[in-house]
């Protein structure tokens, strides 16, 4: 399955360079098939200075949100704007490696109901203690108590079936920074699995300016009620 292509989404807000950092490893890769970027509505001079610089590079796909609609919805806005069967939903302050791809590609043969995570957040966020683990609704409430468990289900980065992805997308609320976690409940509530990849790893930033830190005060009680609902599996 040597001839298997990708698309790279990233959902992007006011970021220009370390938006393409977050490519700028993998672009030249043939296994990657299209970089999907969409803005959130940035303001004018960072939407048309990012523009400027993606010019030079041909796989990347360039697209603009007409009002900010906020990380949870524009991650499904971006991938669904890609035109091939699998993707990585990556966020665009952090960075892809060409080694997260051969992690990927190792993977014989792609399961349609299963979303393939990283262990590794370098280098903060560790979760290796899940390496070669598959957790579905039947079995996450042996893992939430466990040290990092939560903090995995909620950084996301993974690779998945992009038709999948959006079977299962719920637009009906927003999570703000428990979009990830958010997801995951809704993956796993649909009889999907989650498997965490061993050595999956991509570099994360830690940053005053990430959306985690400037909007976490408004997700209040919202994530302790989706712990609730990921015990409450079975």
């Amino acid at each position: 399955m040597s001839n298997r292509k990708i698309s790279l989404c990233i959902p992007t807000w006011n970021r220009v360079s370390m938006t393409v950092e977050a490519f700028k490893q993998v672009h030249d890769d043939e296994r990657i098939g299209e970089i999907v970027i969409c803005d959130d509505c940035s303001d004018e001079f960072v939407f048309s200075q990012l523009k400027q610089i993606l010019a030079a590079y041909p796989k990347v796909k360039l697209f603009r949100n007409e009002v900010n609609i906020d990380c949870y919805q524009n991650k499904r806005q971006t991938i669904g704007f890609a035109t091939l069967d699998w993707a990585i939903i990556f966020d665009s302050d952090n960075v892809m490696s060409v080694a997260y791809l051969d992690k990927i590609f190792a993977i014989d043969k792609w399961d349609a109901n299963t979303v393939y995570c990283p262990v590794f957040a370098e280098p903060q966020f560790d979760y290796r203690a899940f390496a070669g683990v598959t957790v579905n609704k039947h079995t996450v409430g042996q893992y939430i108590e466990k040290p990092m468990f939560l903090t995995a289900l909620n950084t996301m980065n993974f690779f998945v079936n992009r038709h999948s992805y959006m079977d299962v997308w719920d637009g009906k609320i927003d999570p703000v920074t428990s979009d990830s976690i958010y997801f995951n409940y809704c993956w796993l509530n649909n009889r999907k699995n989650i498997f965490f990849v061993p050595d999956l790893a991509y570099f994360h930033r830690v940053h005053p300016e990430s959306h985690y830190k400037k909007n976490n005060h408004r997700t209040g009680a919202f994530a302790d009620g989706v712990i609730e609902l990921l015990k409450q599996l079975n």
